[in-house]
């Protein structure tokens, strides 16, 4: 019997005997399958989601343009953004009662009003840019279009160059000067074997009209590569690091995910910062199901006999915990995968057969999840992930001066003792260097002891407030689960 598999990638079994902790070795690496079925998770859509159908190989082209700026390009921007697949947009507006575009702007309304102001829209159509793109300036908000008549990574795409002219310049035109336009996102995770082919597209796309600069989001594994041999105006990478407990095919406990995401975005970063590029993440929200699954009357997810959980919800701790942590690797930009969950569950698919996972993960009996794998239900409902998420973004807009001209360096004062974190950020044009401090409990609120190696206080940057030194050269710095903050030494 075939084995049942959702639109994702999903990386392979670890071979025996290796981990995910901060010793371990990953594969590397995803698939990419056929969806039987929608799970919470999956993108969808009418062209090619996050990961959608890949191109079957082709010969890369042989010729291989230098990597050189982009102008204008995306430096010292830091966008507090959600990914959004717009070919869910019609169905959960019926599902609200709303017309399409009321349920729009109620939907840009509410992400204002949860301090987000950047939206990475998946599969949209040329059709309706201008009209999203008109409602974003007229609310301040800045849009990535990632059109489903570009994406690359279709098969009969690939080199097709007057395809591609014709339908780019088609776009170009119906964006026509909107101030809403942040970057035009060319394909979503294309792997390194294509880097050459995608160069060539930024260029060609540049020259045909492009006023803003191009982005990919890439894989983990394929970000230090677009980041030295591409010129992307951004290296954005993906990192979900909350596989199911028991889950072989990723790190599978809170505190291998939470070193797994810390090591991958810190590579992305510094590779994007080596290349003089903006370091942008897509971290996690949403949670996988393989086999068949329900919504409850809240708009949760259950999982039905035979379905398989892969990818588990994050908490509220894991969720501000995501900010910080990338923040505290150099990171200058969110879009949080993914804003809305699908219209409607798939309680018909059948129970998943096949080897990547155990047959013991398969719950036997209706499972409640408590998460519509998504910042908010399908009926636009907050869940308590989005409230975290706004808490930590207001947070990130205060500080954002501070932080966007900010690189990863020593830390300027002193240790902190577990379950702190401490690293350095150090901002060149200000001449101000500052510590980030993350709480790596992501269950409890933590008063953490800092040791202070000069004798001074320090002011926590996110309050205003002075924390006062003891005798005995520590500073106590309270921070909720998976909480984070900026210190500066008071002189």
């Amino acid at each position: 019997m075939m084995e049942a598999r959702p639109a994702v990638s999903i990386r392979p079994p670890l071979p025996p005997g290796e981990g995910w902790g901060e010793g371990g070795s990953e594969p590397w690496g995803r698939s990419h399958w056929p969806s039987p079925q929608p799970s919470p998770g999956a993108r969808g859509g009418r062209n090619v989601g996050r990961r959608g159908c890949h191109a079957a190989l082709v010969v890369l082209s042989l010729l291989v343009l230098p990597v050189c700026a982009q102008e204008p390009n995306l430096l010292g921007t830091f966008p507090r953004g959600v990914y959004w697949p717009w070919e869910r947009v019609q169905g959960l507006a019926d599902r609200m009662k709303l017309e399409k575009w009321a349920y729009v702007e109620h939907v840009l309304d509410d992400m204002k009003a949860h301090h987000i102001d950047s939206v990475w829209a998946v599969n949209l159509g040329i059709p309706d840019l201008r009209a999203l793109a008109d409602r974003m300036a007229a609310r301040g908000m800045h849009l990535v279009p990632a059109l489903g008549e570009l994406h690359y990574n279709i098969d009969w795409r690939r080199n097709n160059w007057e395809y591609l002219e014709k339908e780019s310049k088609r776009a170009i035109a119906a964006a026509g000067d909107s101030p809403a336009i942040l970057a035009w996102a060319l394909c979503d995770e294309p792997g390194s074997k294509i880097v050459d082919e995608m160069e060539t597209f930024r260029h060609k796309f540049a020259e045909w009209g492009a006023k803003q600069p191009a982005v990919v989001v890439t894989m983990w594994p394929d970000s230090p590569t677009y980041a030295e041999k591409a010129g992307f105006g951004s290296v954005c990478t993906d990192v979900y690091p909350f596989f199911a407990a028991g889950n072989p095919n990723g790190p599978n406990t809170p505190a291998s995910s939470r070193a797994w995401y810390r090591r991958h975005a810190g590579i992305a970063a510094q590779a994007a910062l080596k290349a003089g590029r903006t370091p942008w993440i897509m971290p996690q929200s949403y949670l996988e199901v393989w086999g068949p699954w329900k919504y409850d009357d809240k708009g949760d997810v259950v999982m039905l006999p035979g379905a398989i959980l892969h990818w588990r919800p994050p908490t509220v701790g894991e969720t501000r915990w995501m900010v910080w942590g990338a923040v505290g690797q150099g990171v200058r930009g969110f879009f949080w995968f993914l804003y809305p969950p699908p219209p409607d569950g798939a309680p018909e698919a059948k129970p998943y057969v096949g080897p990547t996972f155990p047959p013991a993960l398969a719950v036997k009996e209706a499972t409640p999840l408590g998460s519509p794998g998504a910042l908010v239900r399908p009926d636009g409902s907050a869940t308590e992930l989005y409230a975290a998420l706004s808490e930590a973004f207001a947070a990130v807009e205060t500080l954002q001066p501070l932080l966007a001209g900010a690189m990863p360096a020593e830390p300027p004062f002193g240790e902190v003792q577990p379950p702190g974190w401490i690293g350095g950020l150090s901002n060149a044009e200000l001449q101000r260097s500052f510590a980030l401090i993350v709480n790596d409990d992501t269950e409890h609120e933590q008063t953490l002891k800092l040791y202070v190696l000069k004798p001074h206080d320090v002011r926590d940057l996110r309050t205003g407030q002075v924390l006062k030194r003891a005798a005995d050269n520590t500073i106590a710095v309270t921070l909720a689960a998976g909480d984070g903050t900026v210190l500066e030494a008071v002189p």
